[in-house]
């Protein structure tokens, strides 16, 4: 189980043979970096390891891949490097260390106003190792005078905090980074394992801040809770994070015996008898009584939205998703910002309220029980018309949750236009073949890609699936199999 770095006493490294020099291959490290990005799509992350040999200091990064600079020069390239905070992992320091590294950024022209460079070190017989990653905001490019970079001060380096998902991910992401099983080999595996792992740790965290317990069982229980089944129902409800006896928290229901987390048949009984406004509470090792939700909003809590998806929280502020054990990248939770681009790429014509309304419906269709198509067109009204002897034509009707939940029943695609009004139900979309379908992907998907490639209006289809994801066609922004695996997880209004 992952821990939070300890101090440790310093050792100098013993020195090598005389003439060893030590190879550094990046392939794998950047499969670490390239997982990184995907939890932090705001920021560019440059990997860069550090060796300290007989030879001096050897340097690479995904940037550059072969820069060596030996010991005389380092503290020299460091001048004009004022705008990146050391960030290290443990509490000792290696000033010359740190020295090296601004030298390198300074070297690599990197202009930013603001900037973290995370590390974490390691001491061998061999060698002495640093890894970390540089981590820079998109679009920060410093474009002052330079007198102004001249007079700005370097930033002490500060200890590493785990204060978010991506944190976590960091920290292990150095561990491995670092580790002696690290090969090509041993990689096949470990973006799934670093990030389940993470996600591990942030829970931990969490679990401490809000209890004073860091558990270590409980990320195992939630994954089994919400991909379990009581009576043939998925799970659902909260799980409230709170010390027992807090001021703060004044349970509906306490139990005179509370129940371990370990006890997994008895708890998922609970979480079947908790819901959005009955929360079940727990201390950090036993569940002790049930609280009504409405009187302690901003607190720590899980929230299970069945089939396998369950969420870390802070009121309403979303800290994690994680999706059957793993936790999700911030570019696959379907925000509103996220959708909304997907309109205005697909429908320009759409207006600011046009925008409001047409989130206000897919949030409506995503939490629906069964899966459905909504189609948005401007040419909705022909479409009905053209398509009538394979769907059912209507007056125009407005999509509230009621008529979504009555018209979403049958099987088929609902017919909508720009304002958000249905023209039709269990409509059969027709279309070509196209190479933008999937064998991948079932029918719901393949004849929405093949009706958007081929429709003589500009439409947009938002595709519920009864697995607990959504998906858009066309896509904002494809790459590589351009309509396969770019899917979203379910919205819901409570956590976005």
């Amino acid at each position: 189980m992952l821990k939070e770095p300890q101090t440790r006493p310093h050792r100098q490294p013993q020195a090598p043979s005389a003439g060893k020099r030590i190879s550094v291959s990046l392939e794998s490290f950047e499969q670490v970096r390239s997982l990184l990005v995907k939890f932090n799509a705001d920021c560019d992350i440059t990997f860069v390891i550090v060796i300290h040999d007989q030879a001096g200091v050897q340097i690479a990064s995904s940037v550059d891949s072969q820069p060596v600079f030996v010991e005389a020069s380092r503290r020299k390239r460091a001048a004009n490097v004022k705008s990146i905070q050391l960030v290290s992992c443990e509490d000792e320091r290696d000033p010359a260390l740190e020295e090296a590294m601004l030298g390198y950024f300074d070297g690599l022209d990197i202009e930013c106003q603001t900037g973290e460079f995370v590390f974490k070190s390691t001491r061998t017989e061999l060698d002495h190792r640093t890894v970390g990653f540089l981590i820079t905001p998109r679009g920060s490019a410093a474009k002052g005078s330079a007198a102004s970079n001249a007079d700005a001060r370097r930033i002490e380096s500060r200890p590493f905090e785990i204060k978010r998902l991506f944190d976590a991910l960091l920290y292990v992401s150095l561990q491995y980074c670092l580790s002696p099983r690290h090969s090509d080999t041993f990689f096949g595996l470990a973006p799934d394992l670093l990030s389940r792992a993470a996600a591990q740790l942030y829970l931990q965290k969490l679990s401490q801040e809000a209890t004073g317990r860091m558990n270590y069982g409980l990320y195992e229980l939630c994954c089994d809770l919400a991909a379990a089944q009581y009576e043939g129902r998925a799970g659902a409800g909260y799980i409230i994070l709170a010390k027992r006896g807090s001021a703060n928290v004044r349970p509906s229901i306490e139990f005179r015996r509370p129940i371990h987390l370990s006890h997994n048949t008895g708890v998922r009984k609970l979480i079947e008898m908790a819901s959005q406004q009955f929360a079940l509470l727990f201390d950090g090792d036993y569940f002790y009584g049930f609280v009504d939700f409405d009187q302690i909003k901003d607190c720590h809590q899980i929230l299970f939205k069945g089939r396998g998806i369950w969420t870390m929280q802070r009121g309403e502020q979303l800290l994690a998703m994680v999706s059957y054990g793993t936790p999700v990248e911030v570019d696959r939770i379907l925000t509103k910002a996220m959708f909304q681009a997907h309109v205005m790429s697909c429908l320009p014509m759409v207006g600011s309220e046009g925008l409001e309304t047409l989130w206000n419906i897919a949030t409506i269709a995503a939490e629906q029980p069964v899966g459905t198509n909504i189609l948005f067109t401007p040419g909705a009204r022909h479409e009905a018309q053209r398509l009538s002897s394979q769907c059912i034509p209507i007056r125009p009707v407005a999509l509230t949750p009621d008529v979504t939940t009555q018209l979403t029943a049958i099987d088929g695609t609902l017919i909508a236009d720009i304002d958000g009004n249905v023209h039709a139900v269990g409509a059969i979309m027709d279309g070509s073949s196209t190479p933008s379908g999937t064998w991948q992907r079932g029918g719901r998907y393949n004849s929405a890609a093949n009706y958007v490639t081929s429709s003589m209006y500009p439409s947009m289809i938002f595709i519920v699936s009864q697995d607990g994801y959504v998906d858009i066609a066309p896509p904002m922004d494809p790459k590589g199999d351009k309509w396969s695996m770019k899917r979203y997880l379910k919205l819901n209004s409570t956590a976005i």
